[in-house]
């Protein structure tokens, strides 16, 4: 079932709560956090994701990335595969970050590995923009990073 290695990894995460959503235990959320960073798991049997947010303590710019099977039925066979990927980028996304290996910059930005690549993610006036790259230092730019914590 879809899910599961996803839910065997939070439970290895020890996460701070996990409580049930549908009262038939279809669903289930799962809340993590950090000293400057949260993040909600949810595991659907129709739908899979994480919504992450990470503060800067000196400025209080919230940047925000999401991992998600958006509006695909993972209940159905023909999305299965998708799912799988999807789970695997989640569990991937949280061992990065437990690992340190997600960086915040000034003005709203993350980078992390994701998937082979480095993934920047910033947040501009209206909208947050998301983009992947081959090497470290071009995802990084200019700017000072600190390891999310």
């Amino acid at each position: 079932m879809t899910g599961q290695a996803l839910l065997a990894f939070l439970r290895e995460l020890r996460a701070t709560t996990a409580w049930t959503v549908a009262a038939d235990d279809a669903s289930v959320r799962w809340r993590l956090s950090g000293l400057t960073w949260q993040a909600t798991v949810i595991v659907d049997r129709r739908w899979l994701g994480v919504e992450f947010e990470a503060r800067d303590p000196a400025t209080g710019k919230l940047v925000t990335y999401d991992i998600d099977t958006d509006l695909y039925d993972i209940s159905q066979e023909g999305q299965r595969e998708f799912a799988a990927e999807i789970e695997r980028d989640i569990i991937e996304f949280l061992g990065n970050l437990r690992k340190g290996s997600m960086l915040r910059g000034t003005g709203g930005v993350l980078v992390f590995p994701l998937d082979g690549s480095w993934i920047r993610v910033v947040r501009g006036r209206f909208l947050t923009s998301a983009s992947a790259h081959a090497d470290l230092a071009v995802a990084r730019g200019n700017g000072d990073y600190v390891v999310v914590r």
